[in-house]
């Protein structure tokens, strides 16, 4: 009996630390160039020490016995910090030139959690390790998919999510016919007073997002009051949630940013005078550009009459807005928006917006600088992603290649090395 009894205790030992006690995978990466975000600088034939989730050292020295680690040879490629998106739709896709009630009418929200999760893994492909998700995603699908990704069952990029839109009434939809009046109520969180925006962001705490976002403007002219706006602001900023805001033209822009607001996402008409206000208060700018080549394949491919000329207009009048906002010293942070159906990958697709800034003129080191560093930093998490460093999850994108000198064909490349929190999810 007792043989029995210390049989039966040494199996539950064994199954406990075969569930519980498994060894941190060790990884050491050889990198030919290391790109460091922080420093906006390339380092020569560094290593990169990694055990679990995390990095634990970076040198430039293999002098440490790494016996027990799983070497990756990076040493022709370009190593940089996983990319961050801070502006994504996962949950909601759109034809060129269609109506946004489409989507919602045509796709129950398990097809649109499913779809998610294929978008979100075409993003983590693409070296897309972490993504800021702000709504168009029902009542807090985004924070099913999150949870789904965190918990291992589906393969996707980190998620950091926001729920239902905060908006005036009617959301981002514009003139709806009766039989259609309730889809705002179920895609956005609509608020019509004060009280109700502070309650908004409550209800937003309490079903676990991680940022807010408000939609100061819709479609139909209809804001929310600097009142309003302020509301949400000093309540998710008491409860530790920075808010980012939908705003699109001048003075629109200018009331988020005198309410508190953290962001603005587009803000594709600004004034100098606005954006020196934003470099005085700290508050970054998504510019969710394109390139033209990318907005035409897109237009073709969805069959849309949008002209040549339409889109080379739109993207100067985007290209300008950005020198001016880098000018005036307002902080960068990438961001796609990318929800239109594309013809290639979706993940690969939202890369434009980072070729968009470099033809913009930006240099490559700033370029990966605001599509890496600068997005870490917005949310206070520069420590933890965004960098590679010791301390930090092991978020790590190759390129083959030298990305310096060739970004633009380079940072479309499939064949690339892809590290989420210290897994690997595509090796070249």
């Amino acid at each position: 009996m007792m043989k029995t009894t210390f049989k039966l205790i040494l199996f539950l030992l064994l199954l406990f630390n075969a569930a519980f006690g498994q060894e941190s995978k060790k990884y050491l990466i050889k990198a030919g160039k290391l790109f460091n975000s922080e420093s906006k600088t390339f380092l020569k034939n560094q290593f990169i020490f990694i055990e679990g989730e995390k990095i634990v050292k970076v040198t430039d020295s293999d002098d440490i016995t790494y016996a027990d680690h799983e070497i990756i040879d990076l040493s022709k490629s370009t190593v940089i910090p996983g990319l961050i998106d801070s502006h994504t739709h996962f949950l909601f896709m759109q034809g060129s030139g269609a109506n946004m009630e489409v989507d919602l009418i045509e796709n129950s929200d398990d097809d649109r959690l499913l779809r998610g999760g294929h978008i979100a893994k075409s993003f983590l492909s693409a070296g897309i390790t972490t993504v800021k998700d702000l709504g168009n995603s029902g009542q807090y699908l985004d924070v099913t998919l999150r949870n789904a990704i965190d918990k291992g069952w589906v393969e996707g990029s980190r998620m950091l999510v926001s729920g239902p839109i905060i908006s005036p009434p009617n959301g981002q939809f514009g003139q709806l016919p009766h039989l259609h009046k309730n889809l705002p109520a179920k895609e956005y969180s609509i608020v019509r007073t004060v009280d109700e925006a502070r309650s908004a962001v409550i209800e937003h705490m309490n079903n676990g997002v991680d940022i807010i976002k408000i939609c100061a403007t819709n479609d139909n002219g209809l804001v929310l009051s600097t009142e309003q706006m302020k509301a949400i602001v000093e309540t998710a900023h008491k409860n530790n949630l920075k808010v980012t805001a939908h705003a699109t033209y001048d003075q629109i822009v200018n009331d988020a940013v005198m309410a508190g607001v953290d962001g603005i996402e587009h803000g594709y008409n600004i004034s100098d005078s606005t954006l020196q206000l934003m470099s005085e208060k700290g508050v970054y700018l998504v510019p969710t550009d394109g390139t033209f080549d990318g907005y035409k394949g897109i237009v073709e491919f969805s069959k849309s009459n949008i002209t040549d000329d339409d889109i080379k207009s739109f993207v100067a009048s985007t290209k300008q807005r950005l020198l001016n906002a880098v000018k005036a010293g307002v902080k960068i942070v990438y961001g796609s928006d990318l929800y239109l159906y594309t013809p290639r990958s979706i993940g690969i697709e939202a890369k434009n917006s980072l070729v968009s800034y470099y033809e913009a003129g930006i240099p490559v080191n700033e370029v990966l600088q605001i599509g890496t560093y600068n997005g870490a930093f917005a949310i206070g998490k520069q420590n933890e992603i965004g960098v590679i460093k010791s301390g930090a999850f092991a978020d790590i994108v190759a390129f083959e290649g030298d990305l310096e000198k060739d970004f633009k064909n380079l940072i479309y490349g499939k064949n690339h090395f892809v590290m989420k929190a210290g897994v690997v999810f595509k090796k070249p």
